[in-house]
């Protein structure tokens, strides 16, 4: 056999050291190629192995850094939310105040100016409820009304849909997206939005309740003034000085007599407590109501009563009946009204009937 016919390989010689025979391996030289090559094919995978590993543990890395980035941020974005809530109760507890403002001045009918300055503002809704700039009406009229200058808190808007309309264009704070950049990014867009609406509307809010405090002192005054008739008939006999009708001579009348049938309701002019409910002297069944603010009422001549001394009463609310107890000519109530102690002229205080 010639040697290019012979096949290639690879001899191993083992010689032990014993004296055993000695042998050998005859290896083709193409196992050893595919055994060289299986080798490299090993290596091979363990270095991608190896490389994948290390590029999956830096991605676990950025992965876990990003997840403390996202919990910063929604920490971030739930502190925006709470910011962005405690904006709008205020917003709205304005808006409320401001109503609560409007409305109570709706229901102020007093003096000329106090009329002129509510329809001023049923006319300027969409003004500012108080303006910096002086003017020579608000101000009488703050005179007149509160005894006093009206505070002048930052332009307001009084109508809530304005407010309402300027906020439409807020973004869901947790709008899903992709990017939580993008997230938070509309969360402080949102509070800026939330900012440029209220910084000056927040500094009115101690203004507005101090105005409506003055508001509803006004209010209670003009609930404690007895303005109601207090019973049904005509008046007999007025305020001021007259002939006595059983004795002859002349006397200061301190009421009104109004005549009526016999055991009609007598009502209260105004709300207040009863400070006297008994009989006494010449005015027969007597009642006392104190209505504050200086106000008092007497209800005398009656035939019984409703009410005892205590009672706090509403105004309208029954308290007796007409009669002619005490030192009188017939059934009549004799209605009294007291100013600081004083009495003064029923009739300039009957105005509801």
């Amino acid at each position: 056999m010639t040697p290019e016919k012979q096949e290639r390989c690879f001899t191993i010689l083992v010689i032990p050291h014993s004296e055993e025979a000695t042998f050998s391996l005859r290896i083709p030289l193409f196992a050893v190629k595919f055994a060289v090559i299986i080798a490299v094919l090993i290596i091979s995978g363990f270095g991608f192995l190896g490389y994948s590993y290390l590029m999956v543990s830096a991605e676990a890395d950025q992965v876990e850094e990003l997840r403390q980035i996202n919990r910063a941020q929604k920490e971030e974005i739930d502190a925006l939310a709470i910011e962005t809530e405690k904006a709008m109760n205020q917003i709205n507890e304005l808006d409320q105040l401001i109503e609560e403002v409007t409305e109570k001045i709706d229901n102020v009918e007093i003096l000329e100016d106090i009329e002129s300055l509510q329809a001023k503002i049923k006319k300027n809704r969409t003004e500012p409820l108080f303006s910096g700039s002086p003017n020579p009406h608000n101000e009488s009229t703050a005179a007149v009304y509160f005894n006093g200058p009206v505070p002048q808190p930052h332009t307001y808007s009084l109508d809530p849909r304005e407010t309402q309309a300027r906020l439409t264009g807020f973004t869901p704070l947790y709008e899903s997206s992709a990017n939580s950049n993008m997230v938070l990014g509309r969360a402080v867009d949102n509070i800026a939005t939330m900012q440029s609406v209220i910084p000056e509307q927040l500094d009115t809010l101690d203004e507005v309740e101090n105005y409506i405090g003055k508001i509803e002192a006004k209010l209670e005054q003009m609930e404690a003034k007895p303005s109601l008739w207090p019973a049904r008939g005509r008046i007999t006999s007025g305020f001021g000085t007259r002939s006595i009708p059983y004795s002859g001579g002349y006397q200061f009348h301190t009421g009104v007599d109004i005549a009526g049938s016999h055991g009609s309701y007598i009502r209260t002019a105004a709300s207040g407590k009863v400070t006297f409910s008994g009989y006494r002297g010449s005015l027969g069944n007597l009642i006392i109501i104190d209505h504050g603010y200086g106000y008092e009422t007497y209800y005398a001549h009656l035939s019984g009563f409703t009410v005892n001394k205590g009672d706090e009463v509403e105004k309208g609310q029954a308290i007796g009946y007409m009669g002619a107890s005490g030192r009188t000519t017939g059934t009549h109530l004799h209605y009294e009204v007291h100013y600081k102690g004083s009495p003064v002229n029923p009739v300039r205080y009957m105005e509801e009937h």
